[in-house]
């Protein structure tokens, strides 16, 4: 199997996302790649860093302090932009999303990418779509 295909999905076949057949050609393979083996065992170091990281947890009024900003941000007036400007950007989104639904989205054996694979007509592709920006 390809080494770069393995190490795609290191991190889905430690978290136990992949299929049953899948999971094992990895075990297969890291049986007898070192260079695969080392890439796991980093992966393990990093996961136990980020458990020793202190755990941190937002204010109870977090949440509806985010919304009223972000609809305070929303109100009319708040935008610095001129209007055919904003016509235009909308535009150009919705141009993008449409031709973005015609793009090629290659179908992956196992799990997807934590950030970067998602199907395109999915929430998560519309908010990455967004975020993105």
């Amino acid at each position: 199997m390809d080494h770069d295909k393995i190490r795609a999905n290191l991190s889905a076949y430690k978290d136990n996302e992949l299929s049953g057949s899948f999971r094992d050609q990895i075990a297969l393979h890291l049986q007898g790649c070192e260079t695969c083996c080392e890439e796991l065992r980093k992966l393990d170091r990093i996961d136990a860093l980020v458990r020793e990281l202190p755990q941190i947890s937002a204010a109870e009024n977090f949440a509806s302090g985010v919304i009223s900003k972000a609809q305070a941000a929303s109100a009319p007036g708040h935008h610095i932009w001129s209007l055919p400007h904003r016509i235009l950007d909308r535009f150009l989104f919705l141009g993008d999303s449409v031709f973005g639904l015609f793009r090629g989205f290659e179908a992956q054996e196992g799990a997807l990418d934590e950030f970067g694979d998602s199907p395109p007509l999915s929430l998560s592709h519309a908010y990455f779509q967004l975020i993105d920006r």
